[in-house]
């Protein structure tokens, strides 16, 4: 199986259904301002750490990488916490994908400027166990013919793909 980028793994603990459009090639990312300004925020704190452009590995896309004595850390910068859960998965998966496919020894940090949060990231033999399910789980969603049902969240209202979901509800 051909691995996916992060923002699968992203999109399969928001919604399934949105990782089916995504999938399929249907995106409306570039539709929304929220994604613009968590876009923003990557760049401006990148470039106060003195960072600049864009890290690709294959298929991944970490926003920071740094070498520490023993290990590499591995950022991930978000507009907000409200998908704090679904960025540690993300960020785990980038763990494992340079621990598994490229042999480094890796840590973990998810970032949240705006509110001034930190949260160290660490990848557990169970982690990887419910990636493994999770990779299988994203191909079997990406094949199916139609997307999953939508379930209504409170993240659905800012959600750039809610006028295809709900169109006659907002």
């Amino acid at each position: 199986m051909e691995l996916p980028g992060g923002v699968y793994i992203l999109y399969y603990f928001i919604c399934k259904r949105k990782l089916w459009f995504y999938a399929n090639k249907i995106t409306m990312e570039h539709e929304s301002d929220l994604v613009e300004i968590g876009k923003y925020i990557e760049m401006f704190y990148k470039e106060e750490k003195g960072r600049k452009g864009t890290i690709i590995i294959d298929r991944i896309s970490p926003d920071i990488l740094e070498r520490s004595e023993d290990s590499v850390i591995v950022y991930e910068i978000k507009k907000s916490s409200k998908v704090k859960n679904a960025a540690k998965w993300q960020l785990k998966y980038y763990l494992w994908y340079l621990k598994s496919k490229k042999g480094l020894k890796v840590k973990g940090k998810l970032l949240v400027p705006e509110n001034s949060e930190e949260y160290t990231v660490n990848l557990s033999k169970d982690d990887e166990r419910i990636l493994k399910n999770v990779l299988k789980d994203i191909k079997r969603i990406k094949n199916m013919n139609k997307p999953p049902p939508a379930i209504r969240r409170t993240y659905c209202k800012v959600c750039a793909y809610r006028m295809i979901c709900w169109e006659n509800y907002f």
